[in-house]
């Protein structure tokens, strides 16, 4: 009895070893389908690992904080891109902008910007660059300066099109101008302040030389005058020694023999 079963369970045995045999041997191919769902199915997991890490307030800080960071580089940029000389564009306002609006948009765009806030490697000169512009606005004689080239570039866009100073925007020529008369004026003024500058800094050179040729001409002078002055005292040092010398040759003289006269 004991030798049947045990007959029974090694055939049973060899029967369950031959079937995972030939199911492993017989084995479907695949066809990188199931692959790439399992790698998909790894990747989500992997995913929804790395979202547990952070709660919603972490994402939006971490969002926020990228986004920030975009913004003051994109700042920056056009800040260093703008025309230096017009504060409206370097502020990045229109000339209509009141003082109150002045203080609020430098204050928003300097925090973007600030040294202590932002270090990119220019970040310190488009910084300076805003608050020279604020300066520059608060100004009521500079505002006024850039205010009068501002509508003096207008008064020219206008004249090329033969329509008299006091034309409104809303004059058909003016309405449907391509480019539009806001970038006209604005690149009219830049070129009338590029020449302001450029006479502005011929005169300066100018004048450097000749103050530095007046100085030297007060320098050679005053060199002179102290070389007369130094020559002087020379003379009256030695005053008491060639005194003394004219004396020691005066007697000597006396002392020679006078020569007998012959006949």
């Amino acid at each position: 009895m004991a030798s049947t079963t045990a007959t029974s369970s090694s055939s049973s045995t060899a029967a369950s070893t031959t079937a995972t045999s030939s199911t492993s041997k017989f084995k479907p191919v695949s066809n990188g389908t199931s692959d790439v769902k399992g790698k998909a199915a790894a990747v989500t997991a992997a995913g929804e690992e790395q979202r547990e890490l952070y709660d919603d307030s972490d994402i939006d800080r971490i969002l926020a904080q990228e986004a920030t960071g975009v913004q003051r580089d994109e700042e920056c940029e056009r800040v260093l891109k703008a025309f230096k000389l017009n504060p409206y564009d370097v502020l990045g306002v229109e000339p209509t902008v009141t003082d109150d609006e002045i203080h609020k948009t430098y204050r928003k765009k300097s925090l973007m910007i600030h040294p202590d806030r932002y270090h990119a490697p220019r970040g310190p000169e488009a910084f300076d660059l805003l608050k020279k512009a604020q300066t520059d606005l608060l100004n009521a004689e500079k505002r006024k300066l850039i205010d009068k080239t501002l509508a003096d570039a207008r008064m020219l866009i206008l004249r090329s099109l033969n329509l008299p100073p006091e034309t409104p925007d809303t004059h058909d020529k003016v309405r449907f101008l391509l480019p539009p008369m806001r970038e006209r004026v604005k690149q009219k003024a830049k070129e009338i302040l590029i020449d302001d500058e450029l006479r502005r800094r011929r005169t300066n050179k100018m004048q450097m030389i000749a103050e530095g040729a007046e100085a030297q001409r007060v320098e050679t002078a005053q060199a002179e005058r102290k070389r007369k002055a130094e020559e002087k005292a020379q003379w009256e040092e030695s005053r008491e020694a060639r005194v003394t010398d004219w004396r020691s040759f005066q007697k000597g003289t006396s002392k020679k023999k006078r020569p007998k006269v012959l006949g």
